[in-house]
């Protein structure tokens, strides 16, 4: 059991780094960043481990007062899902987005998931709630 759990651990380690990376790609990309925090410093304040990361508070209104979901979410959803399933999947996007409008906890959105991405369904969640708590910080910093 225990070794299973170091497994686990590594794994979410794993697709945290994966996650912290696309982040920080996708803000690469992004305008000049936040004046009060660097990119790395928001990065660093998400947790990696899953657990903690599905206890993470989302402040969803600055969430959708800075239009996240559908500037910065929908876009990385339709690139992630297509990715996992060889082929764009718009209705497949719209059922997350509107699980997030929801404010679904993440755990939820997972265990829904796992319907249609197997055993990639935790991985892809954990990439989607880092870079939505991401998202959401990098909007406060820059209000």
């Amino acid at each position: 059991a225990r070794a299973a759990a170091d497994v686990a651990a590594a794994v979410a380690a794993n697709a945290a780094a994966g996650a912290a990376a696309d982040a920080a790609a996708d803000a690469a990309a992004a305008p000049a960043g936040p004046p009060g925090a660097s990119i790395k410093e928001l990065i660093a304040a998400i947790p990696t481990r899953r657990d903690a990361l599905y206890e993470s508070a989302v402040d969803w209104e600055a969430a959708e007062a800075a239009g996240v979901l559908e500037s910065k979410i929908r876009p990385w959803l339709a690139k992630k899902i297509a990715e996992y399933l060889g082929e764009e999947e718009p209705t497949l996007v719209e059922f997350v987005m509107t699980k997030l409008a929801e404010r679904l906890p993440p755990a939820k959105i997972e265990a829904e998931m796992v319907q249609v991405l197997d055993d990639d369904a935790e991985m892809f969640v954990v990439k989607l709630w880092r870079l939505l708590l991401f998202e959401v910080l990098r909007a406060g910093a820059e209000s």
